[in-house]
């Protein structure tokens, strides 16, 4: 757990010196001056939805059909903002102790999860890939990557414990940070029924019991807030139908791979951020990484590439653990390979760093 502690630090350090440095020296983008922020150390990175969280938590949700609203953005996150700013000094002090918080606690529960099916050191080079992907600053920024992460892998290690109800609960607080966490009940079923993947095929251990019961408690969390829209808007689904007035439409994932509309260098980013990730979900199935994670990657993989745009692609794929769990075993079991690859993520981190900092990131 040191070790953890140590990655994490020095990783988060890493980051903040990168972003509150490199603007002395960086040509500024065009949207830097996106939002202004409140916490100077953490100016650098309160732009985009940064200030449509701190909308939400400040002054609640609003909706204009046809417009670009605060609906599309789900309660938890703005909510603990919210209720530990009293303690924290502000919204803003918050919501960073938050995202870093949860980070944390994934880093620790991501270890955790690796080391029930491989080595301590596959377990910590999990980890570090994590901490040092490409687009990790947005874990600990005023974002929910750090706490989607963080319930999800926290869901998983808890499901194998057959914990059910507290990885069903987890999965409910899932479904509240963003609507895609609903999809962790798809994993959370595979666990339960044993499935596994074996020369003859996948097999189930084809017992259910009462406690499947409890899986149902994730879709809840998305019903829940989808209750609160029809109480307050008269409109269930309207972080649905806000969604085309962000460019956003549900798209066969071809369309959305075709929408390169930006320079070469972003499009060549996007892409290869998508080819890494399917690769990746690939070596899952070579290595015969635990059914449960192979699906959980798919499912987001495929749900991220049918919105139609590719702008926060890289920022999505990020959340998606079972990627680091790949990674670190074919650096394990490719030796010529894990040095590489550790310096390419750590390389592409700080680059990514200093253009979102400096205002050239998309969101």
């Amino acid at each position: 757990m040191r070790e953890v502690l140590v990655l994490f630090l020095s990783s988060r350090l890493l980051i903040l010196l990168i972003g509150r440095l490199s603007p002395l020296v960086i040509a500024k983008g065009r949207w830097f001056n996106d939002f202004a922020g409140r916490l100077p150390v953490f100016d650098p990175f309160y732009r985009w939805d940064a200030g449509w969280y701190m909308l939400i938590a400040e002054g609640g949700y609003s909706y204009t059909p046809g417009e670009a609203s605060s609906v599309q953005f789900f309660p938890l996150y703005p909510l603990l903002a919210k209720v530990l700013a009293p303690f924290a000094g502000g919204v803003l002090t918050a919501g960073y102790l938050t995202s870093n918080a949860a980070l944390l606690l994934a880093s620790i529960y991501l270890y955790r999860l690796v080391k029930e099916d491989f080595s301590p050191e596959t377990a910590k080079k999990a980890v570090l890939f994590m901490l040092i992907s490409p687009a990790s600053f947005f874990f600990s920024i005023f974002y929910t990557e750090g706490l989607f992460l963080m319930l999800t892998v926290s869901s998983l290690y808890y499901a194998r414990r057959g914990r059910w109800f507290v990885s069903s609960a987890l999965g409910f607080l899932l479904s509240l940070t963003r609507p895609v966490g609903v999809l962790i009940s798809v994993p959370l079923a595979i666990e339960y029924l044993g499935l596994k993947l074996t020369g003859r095929g996948f097999e189930a251990r084809g017992k259910v019991g009462a406690d499947a019961l409890n899986i149902l408690l994730v879709p809840l969390g998305l019903l829940s807030y989808m209750g609160y829209l029809h109480l307050r808007f008269k409109d269930a689904l309207a972080f649905v139908h806000t969604r085309a007035a962000w460019g956003m439409q549900f798209t066969p994932v071809f369309t959305t791979l075709s929408n390169l509309r930006y320079t070469a260098f972003y499009n060549a980013v996007f892409l290869g951020s998508v080819a890494a990730a399917a690769l990746l979900t690939a070596y899952m199935l070579k290595v015969k990484l635990r059914p449960s994670y192979v699906v959980y990657s798919c499912l987001l993989l495929f749900v991220y590439l049918s919105t139609g745009i590719m702008d926060a692609i890289i920022r999505y794929v990020s959340s998606i653990f079972p990627l680091y769990i790949s990674l670190s075993l074919l650096a394990e079991r490719n030796r010529i390979l894990d040095v590489p690859l550790t310096l390419a993520s750590a390389m592409f981190l700080a680059l990514f760093t200093i253009l979102f900092a400096n205002g050239y990131w998309f969101p």
